[in-house]
């Protein structure tokens, strides 16, 4: 394997990204790391938790892709804290947004859960659906988990513009933007509790809620070889294409040490980045819906976290997640 050395650029983003992590303040309480929605990776335990294509969330063993544990009590993964894995349950008969417990060390075990009404026209949901996109991100602190939820309808169709209750049938102007809503809410892991609070409340417990960035660019956008940090800011990728676009794998990943700028690996990509972080000599990363043409046959290629051997490049394994976003069909 060719080693792709570090360029003064890329020395310099790792210093970037060693410092913010110098500056990170230390004893706050572990959230694990939010690879993507849905996707909480812990590091130091090697596993992953997913949402299940078919529902629910599974438990991955980082090292091999198997599977440790399913829960049906939960659909999305939100923030890992004091071995108790906080997410989102299917949505209340009222569309309230239920937020749950499950003890990793007891195999997913539910310890508690607690539901938090939602506005009139606002359902909870963990996917995307043909009328609403729904979120909701996950902040520890000392006080317990701050949750920041976001609606947005979705009428771009002229037949999502159908009454729903407590939105009514008008439609859009032109130029006019879809309503978005929002809030905030505390929720005690253990006990269940889960309060709405005031963004201001927020706001005094130090909690930015907006929706996290996951691999945040350290470069320019027009740059010959992009820069991003992993979604735990300890590892830098550079990406370069070496190929022309319509090529498999048009692009080149180098892989460095935040901190000490060494390369841990080079591989090659059809996509210029994703999200990632590196467990090990592991680097694990949700590679996108693509399109590949083997022959004369095109074959897609689901959501998926996936596995790859730093020191030789080759997949280890993958496994197919779930994906929230709306894709058809639409009603008529």
């Amino acid at each position: 394997m060719r080693i792709h050395r570090s360029r003064c650029g890329l020395l310099a983003a790792c210093l970037l990204v060693s410092t913010a992590l110098a500056a990170h303040a230390i004893g706050e309480p572990s959230a694990g790391t939010l690879l993507r929605d849905g996707v909480v990776v812990d590091v130091p335990g090697a596993v992953a938790y997913v949402m299940h294509p078919q529902g629910g969330i599974e438990a991955l063993d980082l090292q091999k892709g198997t599977v440790l544990w399913r829960s049906s009590a939960a659909e999305r993964p939100l923030a890992l804290a004091d071995g108790l894995l906080v997410a989102q349950a299917p949505a209340g008969a009222r569309g309230e947004l239920r937020i749950v417990t499950l003890d990793v060390r007891q195999r997913g075990a539910l310890t508690a859960q607690a539901a938090l009404p939602m506005p009139a026209g606002v359902r909870a949901e963990a996917a995307e659906t043909v009328n609403q996109k729904f979120r909701v991100t996950a902040s520890p602190s000392a006080q317990g988990i701050v949750l920041a939820w976001d609606s947005q309808e979705l009428p771009s169709l002229p037949r999502r513009n159908t009454a729903r209750p407590g939105i009514g049938t008008k439609a859009l102007a032109a130029g006019e933007e879809p309503e978005a809503r929002s809030g905030t809410a505390l929720f005690e892991p253990r006990a269940g509790r889960l309060l709405a609070m005031k963004a201001k409340a927020a706001n005094s417990l130090a909690i930015d809620a907006t929706r996290p960035v996951i691999a945040k660019s350290l470069s320019a956008p027009t740059a010959p070889e992009r820069l991003f940090a992993s979604a735990d800011g300890r590892y830098v990728l550079a990406s370069r294409r070496v190929e022309e676009i319509t090529s498999p794998a048009p692009y080149l990943w180098t892989i460095s040490d935040a901190e000490t700028g060494a390369v841990l690996g080079t591989l090659r990509s059809p996509v210029s980045m994703s999200p990632f972080t590196v467990a090990g000599t592991r680097l694990v990363h949700v590679a996108p819906i693509t399109s590949r043409r083997e022959g004369s046959k095109l074959t897609d290629q689901p959501l998926r976290l996936r596995a790859v051997d730093l020191a030789t490049g080759q997949e280890l394994w993958t496994r197919e997640i779930r994906d929230t976003n709306f894709r058809g069909p639409f009603p008529l």
